[in-house]
């Protein structure tokens, strides 16, 4: 007869079932049918239909189980508690820091964890699991919801090996002829992405068996979202995760975090370890979250033909890269920033990509900054200098977020 408290089928607890974190096989692309219908949307039929990509993710090869065998344990399941012990909302997270003479980890996940809503029961508690099913109460030490970003410290009763986070540098592959015009600065002390490179992401759910859930896909520079409110500096991975996924860890394929995972209908947007890493810095430093904005929603010029908002003057900007502008507030308007104008440079620094502008602005926050301008009129240039401000909670970035049970975060 099984001990009290253990599995009727295997005879053993679950905190000591196994040693070994398998990879549980996912369907791909999970449970989603062929042609999702966006009532949104006017038009025919098929034109309120998004198709889901039936191939979207790549098969869990051997090198892929190598890397993931060796971060796996790091991978975290979190879930926030009622007041009658019964988890609410579910996601995973990983540790990024370990401190062995406290034993107090580090965990990042998705502030969805953390939610309170109106309508739902209160969160008394948060919870992380390790693989073996091990639980432990976690405290809150940061919780933003405008990059959808929480940091959670725990008290572990073990040694847990840390996930190491490395900033990226977007790249696109030279070989790609209609990118032979321009290419991305790189950064030398970033790790580069190209278009095709492997991105694995990792998730693992807060009931048994606590199971790890892989998805293997690769790097995109496709843009992810139009929508005004959405964050522009999300990349793409082209695998489809589960809900469940959401706040595990974007690695690529030595292992590292590249970012955090979300989840969309058609790819997996990742919020790149850049913004996490700077915005964790700051909170720490400052003790307040690190939200710049100039009060500009522009677009990576190399995936700009995905603007609804202004047509592409290609020949204008030909040979170089940049960011362009799409919409502007009045004030910015005011100071000589017109849509269609391209941003070449920020504090006579080349800028190519939203992302290469936030690292600048993070450091300026309550300071004004110089951007060099190619204007859409005459294709000169200019310099215009705007205040960075801190995002206000009415301009916080919307996070579609989408659930088994439907509806949005």
């Amino acid at each position: 007869m099984a001990e009290p408290g253990c599995d009727p089928d295997l005879g053993v607890p679950p905190a000591k079932r196994s040693e070994v974190d398998p990879i549980v096989p996912t369907e791909h692309p999970w449970n989603l049918p062929a042609l999702f219908y966006v009532p949104q949307c006017s038009g025919s039929a098929d034109e309120g239909a998004v198709v889901i990509p039936r191939e979207a993710n790549l098969p869990i090869d051997t090198e892929t189980r190598m890397v993931v065998a060796q971060v796996s344990q790091a991978v975290v399941a979190v879930a926030s508690i009622d007041a009658d012990g019964d988890q609410m909302w579910k996601g995973s997270g990983f540790v990024a820091d370990f401190d062995e003479a406290s034993m107090i980890g580090t965990v990042f996940s998705s502030a969805k964890i953390a939610r309170r809503e109106p309508c739902f029961p209160g969160i008394e508690k948060i919870k992380v699991y390790l693989f073996d099913g091990t639980c432990y109460d976690a405290t809150v030490a940061a919780c933003d919801y405008h990059w959808n970003l929480l940091v959670l410290s725990v008290s572990f009763d073990r040694v847990v090996k840390p996930m190491k986070l490395v900033e990226i540098s977007e790249n696109r592959n030279s070989r790609d002829p209609q990118l032979e015009t321009c290419s991305i600065l790189p950064h030398s002390s970033h790790e580069n992405l190209y278009p095709g490179d492997t991105i694995i992401g990792l998730g693992r759910w807060p009931e048994e068996p606590f199971a790890l859930r892989a998805h293997r896909g690769v790097y995109s520079t496709d843009r992810w979202t139009a929508f005004r409110k959405l964050c522009q500096e999300m990349q793409i991975a082209t695998f489809l995760n589960t809900y469940g996924a959401i706040g595990g860890p974007a690695i690529n394929r030595n292992g590292r975090v590249v970012g955090m995972l979300f989840q969309s209908l058609t790819c997996t947007p990742f919020l790149p370890s850049n913004i996490i890493l700077r915005w964790w810095e700051h909170f720490k430093n400052t003790g307040k979250y690190c939200r710049p904005t100039i009060r500009v929603l522009g677009v990576n010029l190399h995936n700009a033909q995905s603007s609804p908002w202004v047509k592409v003057p290609v020949s204008l900007h030909e040979g170089l890269d940049g960011i362009l502008v799409e919409l502007a507030s009045r004030a910015v308007l005011s100071l000589g920033l017109q849509q269609k104008d391209l941003i070449i440079g920020c504090n006579r620094r080349r800028v190519a990509t939203n992302l290469q502008l936030f690292e600048i602005l993070a450091e300026n926050i309550g300071k004004a900054v110089e951007l060099t301008v190619v204007k859409a009129e005459d294709g000169s240039t200019k310099s215009i200098h705007l205040p960075v401000e801190e995002a206000e909670e009415e301009n916080f970035h919307k996070w579609p977020i989408s659930s088994y049970y439907g509806g949005f975060f």
